[in-house]
C-alpha cells in the first residue's frame, strides 16, 4: 500500500511539473546568475546569462529563468537541462531543480577512475567493455560492433550497473571480516561505489538500497522478506526522485526482480548441484525475461538469448567482476592482463552467441504492456501462496 501509495503521489508530481515546463526547444546550457534570484510559489525566478550549453543560437543573451522546486541557488555558475522559448528580443528558460548541476560538483574520483583505466588498459574493446561494465559510461561509447553483440543475444542488461555488480561488491567486502563486522563493511564499500563511482540510474539505487535494508534486517537478527524489501525500496526511490514513475529503467528494474523473487518462491530450494548451479541460474534468467519482456516490446523489441545466455556468460562475467573489483580497491594498480585475457573471452563468446536471431518483436502499447506485466505479477504471488500452503499441509 506504501508503494501504490507513493507511486500515485510521484505520477501526480511529475504531470504537475510537465505541466509547468514549457515546450519548444530544449537542451543543456550554461548559466551565469545575474541579479538576485526572487522566490515563488513554484520555485526561484532571476536573470541569467547564457554562457555556452548545446544551444549556441542563444549564446551570450541574458535569460529570465524559471526553475521548478527549486529554494536556493548553490552556486552563481552551474548547467541546467530547460526547455527554451523564445518572444521577440526576450529569451525564457524554464527548468527542474533536479536537471540542475554545479560546475564545482563534478565527480572527480570517477574522472580520475576513467583516465586510469584509459592509461592501463590498451585494448580499445576491453576499454570500452570495463568502463561500461565497472562504472557504468553510456553504452552509446561502446564500439558498435559490441553493441550489436550485445543487443542482438539479449545481454545487454549484463552492462546494466544493478544486482550484480553491487552483490559482487559486498560479497568481496564481506568476506574480509568475520560476522558481523563482515555485513558493516560489505554494506560501506557498495556505498562508496554507488555514490562515489557510478551513475545514479534506477537499477543501482534500487539494487543498493535493497542490499543496505537486507544488512539491516540480518544485524537485526531478522529473517529478510525479499518482497517486502523489493516494495520498500520502490517506495524510498519515488519519494526520492518523483520522476522515476516514468522511468523505463527504473519498471524494468523493478518488474526483472519483482519477477524473480516471486518465481523463486515457486522452484524448489533444494536439489542436486546441477540443479543449483545449472537449473536454477536458467529460472531466474527465465522469469526476469518474462517480467522485463512486455515493456521491452512496447518500444523495441527483445530475445529469447536473454534466458538462454545469460547464465552462461554470468558465470563468465563472475571472475571479471571480483578481479574488477579488485582492481577499482586498488585504483588499478594490480596487473590488467587477468581483466583483459577475461573480458575479451567474453567479449568473443558474445561475438559468437551473435550468430543465432532469437530476436522477437511486435507492436504492444504501453499500456497493454503495464497491465499485462501487472497481472502475471499477481498470478505469480497468488500461485506462490498456494504452494507455500500446500507445502506446510505437506509437512
Amino acid at each position: 500500500m506504501l508503494f501504490l501509495f507513493l507511486l500515485a503521489f510521484s505520477l501526480c508530481r511529475v504531470e504537475k511539473e510537465k505541466g509547468y515546463l514549457w515546450f519548444e526547444d530544449e537542451g543543456i546550457v550554461w548559466l551565469r546568475l545575474e541579479g538576485v534570484p526572487i522566490e515563488t510559489d513554484t520555485g526561484l525566478r532571476f536573470k541569467a546569462k547564457v554562457v555556452s550549453g548545446e544551444l549556441p543560437d542563444i549564446y551570450g543573451r541574458t535569460a529570465f529563468v524559471n526553475i521548478y522546486g527549486l529554494k536556493d541557488l548553490p552556486t552563481e555558475f552551474f548547467s541546467l537541462y530547460g526547455k527554451v522559448r523564445a518572444e521577440g528580443s526576450r529569451l525564457f528558460i524554464s527548468g527542474s531543480y533536479r536537471a540542475i548541476e554545479d560546475f564545482l560538483s563534478e565527480k572527480t574520483l570517477r574522472k580520475s577512475y576513467i583516465k586510469r583505466i584509459q592509461e592501463r588498459i590498451q585494448d580499445q574493446q576491453v576499454r570500452a567493455f570495463v568502463l561500461t561494465y565497472l562504472l557504468g559510461e553510456a553504452r552509446e561509447s561502446l564500439p558498435q560492433d559490441l553493441q550489436y553483440y550485445f543487443t542482438k543475444t539479449g545481454l545487454i542488461h549484463l552492462l546494466v550497473i544493478s544486482g550484480f555488480h553491487v552483490g559482487m561488491v559486498f560479497l568481496l567486502f564481506r568476506y574480509l571480516l568475520p560476522y558481523p563486522y563482515g555485513l558493516l563493511l560489505g554494506a560501506v564499500g557498495v556505498s562508496l561505489y554507488v555514490l562515489l563511482l557510478v551513475p545514479k540510474e534506477a537499477p543501482v539505487l534500487r539494487a543498493w538500497l535493497m542490499l543496505l535494508l537486507w544488512v539491516l534486517v540480518r544485524l537485526s537478527e531478522g529473517r529478510p522478506n525479499s518482497l517486502g524489501i523489493l516494495l520498500f525500496s520502490g517506495s524510498l526511490l519515488l519519494l526520492y526522485r518523483p520522476e522515476f514513475s516514468h522511468s523505463f529503467s527504473f519498471w524494468l528494474s523493478f518488474f526483472a526482480v519483482l519477477y524473480i523473487i516471486l518465481g523463486l518462491r515457486l522452484l524448489p530450494s533444494e536439489g542436486s548441484w546441477a540443479y543449483r548451479n545449472l537449473g536454477l541460474p536458467f529460472g531466474v534468467s527465465l522469469f526476469a525475461f518474462l517480467g522485463v519482456s512486455p515493456l521491452l516490446l512496447s518500444f523495441t523489441h527483445t530475445s529469447l538469448g536473454s534466458v538462454l545466455f545469460s547464465p552462461l556468460v554470468g558465470y563468465m562475467l563472475l571472475p571479471f567482476t571480483a578481479y574488477g573489483v579488485l582492481e577499482l580497491i586498488t585504483f588499478f594498480s594490480l596487473p590488467t592482463l587477468p581483466l583483459e585475457l577475461i573480458g575479451k573471452a567474453v567479449i568473443q563468446v558474445v561475438e559468437l552467441l551473435s550468430v543465432f536471431n532469437l530476436r522477437v518483436g511486435f507492436d504492444l502499447s504501453v499500456e497493454s504492456s503495464f497491465t499485462f506485466t501487472t497481472f502475471l505479477a499477481f498470478l505469480l504471488y497468488f500461485f506462490s501462496l498456494v504452494k507455500a500452503s500446500t507445502d506446510r499441509e505437506y509437512n
